[in-house]
């Protein structure tokens, strides 16, 4: 599913098309301690940022929608939907785990052909966390609790997919490089994703509730 949104804003449309964070500036490669309770800069605190998190999937959807109008009108008709429930954990010490069970669906049509998509993602990933400044970074990503099952059409017609895997599931990997700002109810992060190294980023902002 990722490959697809990210190949229909970037308009590259290549089998080797990935899911990637920008490499985070200088200051945020720096790995901070997480039990560090100092304010820092960009509206974040390790304080706030330590507890559960609840993905606004339906914000995520709009913003899926945006990047597609922004992206112009060669881009076609899009249908759009994230559906479900996912959870970060932030604990103390650093350790990061996301409880998933949710879904996301695409349908594009232009010049007379619709292309379909859907990914289905159920169980938890497990990762490390640490913050620098602004900067939120998640390492150590382990998905193998994590099962995801994609399909697709083009006209009708089935799609051979590969086996799915945590990269084609945007509803449910996080951000591993984004620009974190957190108060006592909401986190955003802005990270900037590009499929592959010829193609221009795209930003997604992702926003949490507790």
């Amino acid at each position: 599913m990722t490959v697809l949104l990210l190949s229909a804003c970037t308009g590259d449309t290549g089998p080797d098309a990935t899911t990637a964070g920008t490499t985070p500036p200088a200051s945020a490669a720096a790995t901070s301690d997480p039990t560090d309770e100092e304010p820092v800069a960009g509206g974040v605190t390790v304080e706030c940022l330590r507890g559960t998190w609840r993905l606004d999937l339906a914000a995520m959807q709009d913003d899926l929608l945006r990047m597609f109008e922004s992206a112009g009108d060669d881009q076609g008709a899009v249908d759009i939907t994230v559906d479900g429930t996912s959870t970060y954990e932030f604990a103390d010490g650093g350790a990061f785990t996301a409880d998933v069970d949710s879904s996301s669906a695409m349908t594009m049509s232009g010049d007379g052909v619709e292309l379909t998509s859907e990914s289905r993602s159920t169980g938890d990933l497990t990762g490390r966390w640490a913050l620098a400044g602004d900067q939120l970074t998640i390492s150590d990503i382990d998905s193998a609790g994590l099962d995801v099952t994609t399909s697709g059409t083009l006209d009708g017609e089935e799609l051979e997919l590969p086996e799915g895997s945590a990269e084609d599931a945007i509803e449910a990997l996080p951000p591993t490089a984004s620009t974190a700002t957190c108060s006592a109810s909401t986190l955003t992060l802005v990270a900037s994703l590009q499929s592959d190294e010829s193609s221009e980023p795209v930003t997604m902002a992702y926003t949490l509730r507790r």
